[in-house]
């Protein structure tokens, strides 16, 4: 052993941090959807309605037990969209729910360049990665996240590394019971799993993610397969990205046919444009993104498919200025904008398109960072 590794090891105390972070708005519904469609933040809410709204409030200890070993515990409250009475975010006599989004212990080197984390942890689909390069989780999440294609947690096993002496090249494994930060019910397992490489100083990041999740056998096997690409190029100053994914659920819905009901796949996919820039160093910077969502690029329109089908492609935009009030505290002005479009074949109207239309005042602070 060096003399450097013997100082070090004499010198480690097993110590915590207490951090934490949160965001909210003060927003106005500026339009509505004439037929109060979707299932994001604004949705259902008819036109005028404004609020005060704590979006997410994030608490968590770390602590670090050796140089190698250390655990997370985090408890969130989250806001998934409002004026919802039967939000799993509230509790019973209305006040905010708070839940576990991470308890984990993580072992470093163990496997080389990696780390093993046991627990309820970060996912790869966006969390570990795409969100952080977005940076504006505190204005909406990334397009994977919106339309719920994957949880940003879960509880399982997992490990995360780098590639090669300059770690250009990462990858995450991770096994979970697929039911984000709620209790297990079923027997089945999901797969994630993360290929990413740095190009250019690591200014640019490709990444593609695999998942795969059962979700039911009986009465027909029902599967869930995610595919993602990601490519960004980042830099302190500029960050411009595109994020897509599709996604296979084999026999998710059912259509009415005579005396039957047949079962169909689902194929929901999704594509994100983003860019971020500094106008002023630690001052002010500006953001803009554009999304096309579609629920199912396999619907049929001469089909007469069960109640909760989604028959509506969707797109997304946001644009704001992010202004650093002081360190750690950032005030946002901002439109939050999510359009209809109806698919079936007799739709006119407002009904064949219209759109909500929010303005806010996002102010997001971090502790303890």
């Amino acid at each position: 052993m060096s003399q450097d590794t013997a100082k070090v090891k004499e010198e480690f105390k097993p110590s915590g941090k207490i951090s934490g972070y949160a965001f909210g708005d003060y927003a106005y519904k500026l339009h509505a959807d004439s037929a109060l469609r979707g299932k994001q933040q604004y949705s259902g809410l008819p036109k005028n309605y404004n609020s005060f709204n704590l979006r997410r409030i994030y608490l968590g200890y770390d602590y670090q037990f050796s140089p190698n070993i250390s655990s997370q515990l985090l408890l969130a409250h989250e806001s998934g969209y409002e004026a919802n009475p039967g939000s799993t975010n509230a509790l019973p006599d209305g006040n905010r729910s708070v839940y576990i989004k991470a308890m984990n212990i993580r072992f470093k080197n163990i496997v080389p360049r990696a780390t093993i984390v046991a627990g309820q942890q970060s996912t790869p689909t966006f969390a570990t990665l795409s969100e952080g390069i977005w940076g504006y989780r505190s204005i909406e999440k990334t397009i994977s996240d919106m339309r719920g294609i994957s949880s940003s947690t879960d509880l399982g096993l997992g490990v995360f590394g780098k590639i090669g002496k300059n770690e250009n090249v990462g990858y995450d494994i991770l096994v979970g019971n697929s039911n984000g930060a709620k209790l297990e019910n079923n027997k089945y397992k999901k797969i994630y799993t993360s290929l990413y490489f740095y190009l250019l100083n690591k200014k640019i990041v490709i990444q593609g993610n695999y998942e795969h999740d059962r979700t039911s056998a009986t009465p027909v096997k029902q599967d869930i397969d995610n595919f993602k690409a990601y490519v960004a190029y980042h830099t302190s100053s500029t960050t411009l990205a595109v994020e897509a994914f599709t996604q296979l659920k084999t026999n998710n819905t059912q259509y009415i046919e005579a005396l039957n009901s047949p079962y169909a796949d689902v194929t929901p996919s999704g594509i994100s444009f983003y860019v971020t820039q500094t106008v002023t160093p630690d001052k002010l910077r500006f953001f803009a993104r554009y999304d096309i969502y579609n629920p199912d690029t396999k619907f049929d329109s001469n089909k007469e498919y069960v109640t909760g089908y989604n028959t509506n492609k969707e797109s997304f935009a946001t644009i704001g200025l992010d202004f650093l009030a002081y360190k750690n505290i950032h005030v946002m002005p901002n439109l939050w904008y999510n359009h209809y479009a109806s698919e079936l074949a007799g739709a006119t109207g407002d009904l064949k398109g219209d759109y909500d239309l929010e303005a806010r005042v996002t102010l997001y602070f971090l502790f303890n960072k």
